[in-house]
């Protein structure tokens, strides 16, 4: 079997029930915060929820999806600013169906519904949304990934 090429990025990526998220942008954009809020919110509807990698994420090609690791030194990490790494729930990895991007809120997309991102040469649906707004980006991610579009 072929090696199949990888990206290592700055990111941290999530599952929540049986979806994975890429979440990317500057140091201190809310990454971990936002990663941390999706799980939460997933368990307090009972669902699943648990982190992939934080800070450091490894991405490959795999029969059409992108894949995501993590350092095994990074696995079950969740960086909390201010107060280091906190123990989380973790997969060793998963499948990337939404790939969110953090950016100044000048630069974010409003109606992003044919935005997509290609990484390893895998293009998956993403979203640009604003940096450090914690709340909005959450419900626009869950709103993506779990409800319906309206079309007219």
């Amino acid at each position: 079997m072929l090696d199949e090429p990888t990206e290592s990025v700055h990111a941290t990526a999530v599952l929540v029930e049986d979806r994975g998220i890429l979440i990317s942008g500057s140091s201190g954009a809310g990454k971990s915060s936002i990663a941390n809020e999706l799980m939460q919110r997933a368990a307090a509807r009972g669902g699943f929820a648990a982190l992939i990698s934080d800070d450091r994420c490894v991405l490959r090609a795999a029969s059409g999806r992108l894949i995501c690791n993590g350092p095994n030194s990074l696995q079950g990490g969740l960086e909390v600013r201010g107060s280091g790494l906190h123990r989380v729930d973790c997969e060793p990895a998963g499948v990337i169906h939404l790939v969110v991007e953090l950016v100044d809120s000048s630069q974010a997309i409003r109606f992003a519904d044919d935005t997509k991102t290609v990484i390893a040469g895998i293009s998956v649906p993403s979203l640009v949304l604003p940096e450090r707004a914690v709340e909005a980006v959450c419900r626009a991610v869950e709103a993506r990934l779990f409800s319906e579009h309206w079309q007219k």
